[in-house]
């Protein structure tokens, strides 16, 4: 392998198509070439012919560099894509894969045969927890950015959504805070990429507004045309009509602030021991005057526009003023050229894999050549010499030598029989055990889900009014007196026998240990609380070890008394929730024996039953119920009146949601054993997390 190796990023933007070229020369980055071709219209107009723009700019990048020995590394447009990232409990990691599949499945909102996919797993050495990174595209959508590049002629070696080319560059080039968690607002033409970088995480979130927005708000506000209001924007600051320009522009900058809040309240309520430190601006729209102060005055969050890139060292062509007046918009175009390079920490490709199988084959069919002709010289040489000894030695000639042929074809069918025989027996029980590990508990936390929604929507009235159509409606309903809740957390934890816990034993555990019960709480249970099992993810399964080992922990494997009752295995289910309902101690009651109704019915009584349930930690302090106002200036999501500078919003309706009740449940859910196969019957899981 060569000491170097250079690879060219490229992004193809709204308004121009920017490209970076990067080689590594023993382990020194350097940038070796750089250009931007823009597009006489914007992709985005209606007028615009947006495949022939962009293969106008291919075609000109082309004649004007030159890509021999260079892998090319190209971005897809963020909105196009599908990203989710996935907590996983801890598993053996041939098990990952499956578990990883299942919640593609699920969560993809396509068919999966639709959709080029792919995951990776980010893990943090303090924690045993993993995450995995679900990242999908529909097959339409990549045949179509890859499209144009085929028709210009360029090969493409790897296909990156936007964000995490975004990503790739903020970890590399050191813009991330060690102290806390990084937002990178890329404000572009028609869209703003969000990416959080918080520790071994990693979010995104594409929101629909960009620089076209402010010049839309000139054109409606001054009756200009789109191109005109375009300049008038970018020499706002030096205008004499700059109080109007900016007047004009406001409402477009405080929704840009609220979804900025929005995605950061969604996130710390997602990670609550996750604060922001810094926020990093890049894109075109970033130069905007005052946007970067605008920001920080309204996140109350130190605020970086980039003029330089940390780890490119200076060279001719980063210090030219064609690269430094745009240095804003060629983080991407890095980040792409820094995977290529394989210096990133996210390594996925949404290249089609017949696509990679072809360039895969192209690359080693010389080596396979020569390879074939060193395999015929070979046997060319070895049947030469078999031929040549026998024709020394004629098997008729002699019956000695037809006897001991005969013996070694007969000792050769034996050896035969006895290969195909050996092992078949243990073959066909690791295939059954294989079966019944993925049938096993395959039930269990569908079940569950469906038993606390359908309670949910007995209980909890205006539980359906928490989505983006009916956000209206719910906010005119006082926060006092809704009736709805807001799940943290879902967790269960298997065991061995659960008929002697009670909802006295439950009351003693005291929720999450964080409570006003002051018990130890889900993550203080002790292993064997209710008898010895083993760690379980969801629709995972026990090893027969684990069975024999619970086996002898819990006496199963001695002969028992004919009337004694054989341990009834189940799982402790602990929610933690919130509700804005005031003096909401009954409401939380009453959703505590639903859930236990609700198990009864007939529909779930076949696989489980709730054998207890009991509110273990409540509090509600007597805050927090003011009606939602907008706040001074362009705040965002607004404040109530009072509320303090460091008062918890509602990452949903932006109140203030320090007067919600806070409240831990716990459950038994008791398997059945008669539904073997179906919920399970047999080993359990010791810290099945959902």
């Amino acid at each position: 392998m060569p000491a170097y190796e250079t690879v060219w990023g490229i992004d193809v933007g709204q308004c121009a198509l920017k490209a970076l070229k990067l080689r590594s020369v023993d382990g020194q980055l350097r940038v070796e070439g750089f250009d931007i071709i823009e597009h006489p219209k914007m992709l985005s107009q209606a007028e615009a012919d947006r495949d022939q723009l962009i293969l106008n700019a291919l075609e000109q990048f082309l004649a004007r560099n030159n890509l021999a020995g260079c892998r090319v590394v190209v971005a897809a447009p963020g909105q196009s894509g599908f990203t989710r990232f996935v907590k996983l409990p801890p598993v053996e990691p041939k098990q990952v894969p499956q578990i990883v599949r299942f919640e593609a499945e699920q969560q993809i909102p396509f068919d999966i045969n639709e959709v080029i996919w792919r995951w990776q797993a980010f893990t943090d050495p303090d924690s045993p927890d993993i995450e995995v990174g679900i990242f999908a595209m529909k097959r339409t959508d990549v045949g179509d950015a890859l499209a144009r590049f085929a028709e210009a002629g360029i090969t493409v070696d790897v296909v990156q959504m936007a964000p995490l080319a975004l990503y790739n560059f903020m970890t590399f080039d050191g813009q991330v805070s060690e102290e806390g968690a990084t937002l990178l607002v890329d404000v572009g033409a028609d869209k703003t990429e969000l990416v959080v970088a918080d520790g071994p995480r990693v979010w995104t979130r594409t929101v629909q507004l960009g620089g076209n927005n402010f010049t839309a708000a000139l054109v409606k506000a001054f009756k200009l045309s789109f191109g005109k209001a375009e300049k008038l924007k970018r020499a706002a600051a030096t205008s004499k009509y700059a109080p109007q320009i900016f007047k004009a522009m406001q409402p477009v900058f405080a929704e840009l602030v609220q979804e900025i809040s929005r995605s950061i309240g969604y996130y710390t309520s997602l990670h609550r021991e996750s604060r922001f430190v810094r926020v990093v601006g890049l894109g075109n729209g970033f130069r905007l005057p005052g946007l970067q102060t605008f920001l920080e005055r309204n996140l109350n969050i130190p605020v970086v526009r980039l003029d330089s890139y940390d780890k490119l060292p200076p060279s001719a062509t980063v210090n030219a003023p064609a690269f430094t007046e745009n240095v804003l918009s060629f983080a991407v175009a890095y980040g792409l050229a820094l995977q290529g390079l394989g210096l990133t920490r996210i390594h996925t490709s949404l290249l089609p894999e017949e696509i990679a199988r072809q360039r895969l084959w192209a690359r080693k069919r010389p080596w396979f050549a020569a390879a074939g002709a060193l395999i015929l010289a070979a046997l060319a040489g070895v049947t030469w010499r078999a031929y040549a000894d026998a024709s020394a030695l004629d098997p008729s000639a002699s019956p000695a030598v037809r006897e001991v042929k005969q013996l070694v074809e007969y000792y050769d069918g034996l050896r035969r029989q006895y290969r195909e025989w050996q092992g078949k027996d243990r073959q066909e029980e690791q295939k059954i055990v294989r079966y019944w590990e993925l049938l096993e508990y395959r039930r269990f936390w569908p079940e569950v889900q469906l038993i606390i929604s359908e309670s949910l929507s007995k209980v909890a009235p205006h539980q359906g009014l928490q989505n983006a159509t009916d956000l209206d409606q719910l906010m005119k309903i006082p926060r006092a007196q809704r009736m709805v809740v807001e799940v943290d957390s879902l967790q269960a934890k298997y065991q061995a026998r659960v008929d002697h816990i009670t909802a006295e034993v439950l009351s003693g555990l005291g929720g999450t240990g964080r409570g006003p019960m002051g018990g130890p709480g889900y993550r203080g249970m002790p292993e064997d609380f209710g008898a010895a099992g083993d760690y379980r993810a969801p629709g995972g399964a026990v090893s027969p070890a684990a069975r024999a080992a619970e086996a002898r922990q819990t006496g199963l494997d001695q002969a028992a008394p004919a009337a004694e009752k054989p341990p009834q295995r189940g799982f402790i289910l602990t929610l933690e929730g919130r509700t804005p309902l005031h003096q909401a101690r009954n409401f939380v009651n009453r959703l505590k024996n639903q859930v236990i109704e609700q198990a009864k019915q007939p529909a779930h009584a076949r696989w489980l039953e709730v054998t207890a349930g009991e509110v273990v930690a409540f509090s509600q302090q007597e805050a927090g119920m003011l009606p939602r106002v907008p706040g001074p200036g362009l705040p965002g999501p607004g404040r109530a009146p009072g509320a303090a500078e460091n008062a918890q919003l509602d990452p949903l309706t932006g109140e203030d949601a320090s007067g919600d009740a806070k409240f831990t449940i716990m459950w038994v859910f008791a398997l059945k054993e008669a539904a073997s196969g179906q919920v399970g019957s047999s080993g359990g899981a010791k810290g099945a997390t959902k």
